[in-house]
């Protein structure tokens, strides 16, 4: 029975009012014709009997009595050979008077409405009126149920949720579900709402994250920029009070002008590194089909070249196959220039590049034989600007490559090896 229910709730639209209708029109005939075929039956039993001959006997006395007797006979009957016909005195007796005399007639009864009562005739054309009202009260009827049928099982509930949906989402709230649990029209039109919904959803988590990220970033650059501008400022408190007091010395005014410097070079690269960030903003994606072995080799080839100018050994490790996978080359050798020249910087002499894909998943690791990365960088890998290096370096390669990854649909991820530090870059490939 509940799969019968589900087959007729997954009727297309079209199929399901053409089937209604068709039940429709078949309830509305059959109630017509019971009530015409009633009606019918009703009027032949208001009319006489067209069969029915009445034998009428007209008893007169010597006296001049007068008596009158009705009888019903058969059809055809002869009324010559109907059995000899007594009348009776008023007490039941036969009348025995001699000299009386009959006489008889026979007469047939017409199928005729002029022979009914007055209540009969009224009942006969109140019935006729019944037969001729009735199929056009249960068309408009059964058209009238239709629709409310329709409409209760086919109308109501699906644009009840996809109003409240609407209502809903233009009210900025994306937290709920569209369950419609049909397979007809409506069905199709709630789970393509349902994917917009989600979509909806996803870009403005998206949008939230992107802005609560831009935020960071600039509350991060707007942090490091006082520790050069207080150093400036110190530095200029004191060489306005030592040459007020004239015990400014050319070793010293060397150091700070020295100082100076470091510090004029780190408010450019703070500076510099608000342009990276408008620069990842206005990136787009442009996925394209390329050789993943033959993109790998080239890309090697070219950081090849940038580990011998930095005195650097780097080994390329290429585990991608020999086919096609759809990916941004411009994002992705943005993504390894920077995480290679963070690799440059801190290596002492080894640094190994290995390509590798599962699935749909494009993996790049770079790791070096440095240091490694400190335990406050790793607590804030996640943050998107981590705190400077030792040499005042921002590291806001790693954060625009992160960046970068997840415009690409991965991520990525730090760490210290046995050896130094790593990066992993994940792409997603779809």
């Amino acid at each position: 029975m509940e799969s019968l229910k589900k087959k007729w709730n997954d009727l297309p639209l079209r199929r399901f009012f053409l089937l209604s209708v068709l039940g429709t029109v078949c309830l509305v005939a059959a109630l017509s014709g019971l009530v015409i075929s009633g009606g019918a039956a009703f009027r032949r039993y208001l009319l006489p009997d067209p069969d029915a001959v009445y034998l009428t006997v007209e008893w007169t006395m010597e006296s001049g009595e007068t008596t009158i007797s009705t009888y019903l006979l058969e059809f055809g009957q002869d009324p010559e050979q109907f059995p000899q016909i007594m009348i009776e005195n008023e007490d039941g007796s036969p009348v025995t008077e001699k000299g009386s005399t009959a006489r008889y007639s026979v007469q047939r009864i017409e199928k005729s409405v002029d022979s009914l009562t007055p209540k009969r005739k009224l009942a006969y054309r109140a019935c006729g009126v019944l037969m001729v009202a009735a199929p056009a009260f249960f068309s408009f009827g059964g058209i009238l149920l239709l629709s409310l049928y329709v409409y209760r099982r086919k109308l109501r509930r699906p644009l009840k949720l996809l109003g409240d949906a609407t209502q809903r989402i233009a009210g900025q709230d994306l937290d709920f579900t569209i369950d419609y649990g049909c397979g007809d029209e409506f069905g199709a039109l709630s789970r393509s709402f349902e994917e917009m919904r989600r979509a909806l959803l996803e870009n403005n988590r998206a949008m939230w994250k992107l802005l609560e990220e831009r935020r960071l970033l600039q509350a991060s650059v707007a942090h490091d920029l006082r520790n050069p501008i207080a150093i400036i400022e110190g530095y200029t408190e004191y060489l306005e009070g030592a040459l007020a007091q004239g015990e400014l010395r050319p070793e010293k005014l060397g150091r700070i002008a020295r100082n100076l410097r470091l510090a004029a070079k780190r408010l450019g690269r703070y500076t510099q590194s608000v342009g990276i960030l408008n620069q990842w903003e206005e990136t787009s994606l442009h996925k394209k089909r390329v050789a993943a072995r033959g993109l790998a080799e080239t890309m090697a080839e070219d950081f090849q070249l940038l580990a011998r100018q930095a005195g650097m050994n780097l080994t390329v490790e290429n585990l991608l196959p020999d086919a096609e996978i759809l990916v941004d080359e411009t994002i992705l050798y943005r993504i390894l220039e920077n995480l290679m020249n963070n690799a440059l910087r801190y290596a002492r002499r080894e640094i190994l590049l290995k390509f590798s894909q599962s699935q749909k998943q494009l993996t790049v690791v770079v790791s070096d034989d440095g240091e490694g990365f400190s335990e406050e960088m790793l607590q804030k890998k996640r943050s998107l600007l981590p705190t400077p290096g030792k040499d005042g370096h921002m590291g806001i390669g790693l954060a625009v490559s992160r960046l970068l990854c997840q415009k690409h649909g991965g991520d990525l991820a730090l760490g210290n090896g046995p050896a130094g530090a790593f990066v992993r870059a994940d792409l997603l490939l779809i």
